[in-house]
């Protein structure tokens, strides 16, 4: 039975804890750079992916992102390079950060005998989580707009990140 009172104030502290680390305003970090790992649609051309962002955020609602990535085929020989520039809207919620924006790149893609480049433009909706000491995670999912004459189309890419705000 002593065991038990004892065991009661350690739990009821720990909760409380938690919810005060989880339900606090995240440390403001007007900067943040992190690393992804992407996928893509056609499901049944692309493989995974991998790159990585600089995000600046402005009064702890409006962002802007300079992306790099590189998409696998599951073909071989083929994949796709992109460079964009990235702008977005998102309020913070305490830890939670839901963003929608707006982005415009150049693209090289590599398939065996018939390179192509050119620009295309996305639109992406996604979230962040932010941690203690700076950690962030951060979901996406974004809409792009190829050429149709790109040899190896590609609608869809989705991501999974990894960042430190500083």
């Amino acid at each position: 039975m002593i065991q038990a009172r004892r065991l009661v104030p350690t739990v009821g502290r720990g909760a409380l804890l938690a919810g005060l680390l989880l339900g606090a305003p995240a440390p403001v970090g007007a900067a943040e750079i992190s690393a992804f790992l992407s996928g893509a649609t056609p499901g049944a051309s692309w493989a995974a992916g991998a790159g990585g962002m600089l995000t600046i955020t402005l009064f702890n609602v409006v962002g802007a992102e300079v992306e790099a990535a590189r998409q696998g085929s599951e073909l071989s020989g083929r994949s796709l390079w992109t460079l964009s520039g990235k702008a977005y809207v998102g309020p913070s919620i305490g830890r939670l950060v839901p963003y929608v924006g707006l982005g415009a790149g150049v693209y090289s893609e590599s398939v065996p005998g018939d390179d192509d480049q050119g620009t295309y433009g996305s639109i992406f909706v996604g979230a962040k989580l932010k941690f203690p000491f700076g950690l962030v995670v951060r979901g996406e999912y974004q809409w792009l707009t190829l050429p149709e004459t790109v040899p190896l189309p590609m609608d869809q890419r989705y991501l999974v990140g990894l960042g430190l705000a500083f």
